[in-house]
């Protein structure tokens, strides 16, 4: 192979090589784009939210919600159930003025949801939700209350 000195052929070769070479300090910079999406965190929201529905139920407790009383003996005797939204309804005929205390009550449970919600930015739905999890999992042994499950279908605790 016989090899070529020529001017034009040198230059060739330093123009590639320059055009390859990496600068001096030996890095190459590289700009690239990427999009930077939030992060949700769900947990310390579910942790604010649960601790709102203990603090309004351990209340409910201390102070019972209007109609209280004769919500509590309807459920036992099973003319209401708690819905999967934990509100009462009726499961049966029921008068007026039981008809009227289940209205109560519930607006008065609605209204806690609400706060509860507007202080910790989570639907109401959701918070229902929660709240239904935990009434659920208090419910006494024996009393025969009907509850609502996820599906719609009624069972009662045994």
């Amino acid at each position: 192979m016989k090899k070529d000195n020529s001017p034009l052929c040198l230059v060739s070769v330093a123009a590639l090589a320059a055009l390859f070479a990496v600068p001096s300090g030996g890095c190459l910079a590289v700009k690239t784009e990427h999009e930077v999406k939030p992060i949700h965190i769900t947990m310390d929201v579910n942790l604010k939210v649960d601790r709102e529905i203990e603090k309004t139920m351990e209340a409910e407790n201390r102070t019972p919600l209007p109609g209280a009383e004769i919500i509590r003996s309807m459920a036992d005797s099973g003319l209401i159930g708690m819905d999967n939204r934990g509100y009462f309804v009726a499961r049966g005929e029921i008068s007026e003025e039981q008809r009227d205390a289940i209205d109560d009550y519930n607006s008065a449970r609605r209204a806690k949801m609400v706060e509860i919600a507007a202080s910790t930015g989570v639907s109401r739905a959701d918070v229902e939700k929660r709240r239904v999890v935990k009434i659920r999992q208090r419910l006494p042994e024996g009393k025969g209350l009907w509850y609502q499950l996820d599906d719609g279908s009624w069972t009662q605790k045994k």
